[in-house]
C-alpha cells in the first residue's frame, strides 16, 4: 500500500481508527481546556456511538485520510441552522477534525479541509463554520490560514 496520503469518505470498517484519532485529538486538546481532563470513563465507547449515528446520517460528511495502510486524519462535518429570519446562505459545521501527530505540518490538514469545503459545496452550502477553543493557539492559526475570521464569541460560566 502507497504512503501517498488517500482522501476518502469514512467506512464502518474505519470506525476503531476514527475512534483512536478522536482520543488523540482530546489528549491535545487536554492542554488548551481543562474539560478533557474530565472525560467519563465511558467517553470512547459514548462518542463511538455518536459517529455511528452520523454515519447513518447522509447529511453529516465524514472523511478519512489513509497513508501508509492506516488512517492518519478524519474530519466531520454538519448542516447548521440559522434562525429563520435572517437570509443567509445554508452553512455546513465542522464537529471534528483531527490530524494524526505524527502526520502534521505536511499539508494534510489543509487537503482535508479543500475535501470537505469542496463536498459541502457540491451539496448547496454557501459557509463553513466551526469552534475552535480560545486557549489554543495551534488550531487557530491553522484554521486563519485556511480563511477562516472570528464571527462570534462563545463564553460560558460554571454554577
Amino acid at each position: 500500500m502507497s504512503d501517498d496520503p488517500r482522501i476518502r469518505e469514512a467506512t464502518l470498517e474505519d470506525r476503531a481508527a476514527i475512534g483512536r484519532l478522536w482520543q488523540e485529538l482530546m489528549a491535545f486538546h487536554e492542554d488548551y481546556d481543562k474539560r478533557f481532563r474530565h472525560m467519563k470513563q465511558d467517553a470512547l465507547d459514548t462518542w463511538l456511538q455518536h459517529l455511528d449515528e452520523c454515519m447513518a446520517d447522509d447529511d453529516h460528511i465524514i472523511l478519512v485520510v489513509e497513508a501508509g495502510g492506516e488512517l492518519v486524519a478524519f474530519a466531520m462535518a454538519r448542516p447548521g441552522e440559522d434562525p429563520p429570519v435572517f437570509d443567509v446562505p445554508p452553512h455546513i459545521f465542522v464537529t471534528n477534525f483531527s490530524v494524526a501527530a505524527r502526520w502534521r505540518r505536511r499539508g494534510l490538514g489543509q487537503r482535508l479541509f479543500e475535501a470537505i469545503a469542496e463536498r459541502a459545496r457540491t451539496r448547496g452550502f454557501g459557509e463553513l463554520r466551526l469552534s475552535v477553543a480560545a486557549e489554543n493557539p495551534i488550531s487557530s492559526a491553522f484554521w486563519r490560514e485556511m480563511g477562516f475570521e472570528a464571527h462570534a464569541v462563545h463564553m460560558r460560566k460554571g454554577l
